[in-house]
């Protein structure tokens, strides 16, 4: 006798399948320009000028790795980048969680009217503004120095706009059950609001540190001593002027990745659940 509790075979599902094998395409054609860059670090100088190229190299050298380190000071680099990058990053978050916070969540005459023209700064480009910052900079003595790196971009109407949607998640109810207990709004938002909207700062933290980690043009105009260059500006200053071996710069390109997929890798989650967070009320 057969059993009547077997349970029946869903029908296979041939476009799922189908829609994997593409997103799984696409996926590997955005990864072989990354693939083949860091490939190309191990490869020697004649091994890159083949045609047509190879993917893997004949004989694996750290030779690229090793100059690149030593002549481009990346330690050095590195330490510029995370500093200013840091400060951005701490400042954009901290800025926006608040003012999202004051303009979701407090009632008071000009509201709109003042998110909608932090939201209009959004559409200037920064390098309108250039000229006049490297102005006022220039009459400040601040050129040359990492506070010019950081002060115009302590503020992000981006970031704005994100954690303002986060704010959505958060119960009013809750919040003024807090308020007739006696919580200061000060202390509202750092005891409930920021425990409550983690993956929202951290998706904004990872936008701000990958973008201004590979700021370049802004660098370049401001500053002049190589000790005080960021990773970008000094992988350029040296590719063309120093040297044209395509190894090394294949070789310093991969090293100057590393911080940017480190923090990817590891906090990629955060991205796609913040952003749907922040997006689940309009």
């Amino acid at each position: 006798m057969q059993s009547t509790n077997e349970t029946p075979q869903k029908p296979i599902d041939y476009w799922q399948i189908v829609s994997y094998i593409i997103l799984g395409l696409g996926a590997l054609a955005s990864l072989l320009p990354f693939i083949f860059m860091v490939l190309s670090g191990f490869k020697d100088s004649s091994e890159l000028q083949r045609i047509p190229p190879s993917l893997l190299p004949d004989e694996w050298i750290l030779d690229n790795f090793i100059w690149s380190w030593d002549a481009l000071k990346f330690p050095r680099l590195f330490l510029n980048s995370i500093l200013v990058t840091s400060v951005i990053t701490l400042s954009v978050v901290y800025t926006s969680s608040l003012l999202g916070y004051v303009l979701e969540k407090l009632r008071f005459f000009g509201r709109n009217i003042l998110f909608f023209g932090i939201i209009s700064t959004m559409f200037v480009p920064h390098q309108v503004a250039m000229v006049v910052l490297w102005d006022l900079f220039n009459r400040l003595g601040l050129l040359n120095t990492h506070i010019v790196l950081v002060l115009p971009f302590l503020y992000s109407g981006f970031g704005v706009f994100l954690m303002k949607q986060a704010m959505h998640t958060i119960p009013n109810e809750l919040l003024d059950a807090a308020r007739i207990d006696g919580a200061s709004e000060i202390g509202l938002f750092h005891r409930m609001v920021i425990p409550n909207i983690g993956p929202s700062l951290a998706a904004l933290a990872i936008f701000t540190f990958m973008f201004n980690y590979d700021s370049f043009f802004w660098p370049l105009i401001v500053m002049r001593d190589f000790d005080l260059y960021t990773v970008p500006l000094g992988l350029a200053f040296f590719q063309g002027q120093y040297f044209n071996d395509l190894g090394r710069a294949m070789a310093g390109t991969t090293l100057a990745v590393i911080p940017t997929l480190v923090v990817f890798l590891v906090l990629q989650r955060r991205i796609v659940e913040g952003v749907t967070l922040s997006g689940l009320k309009g």
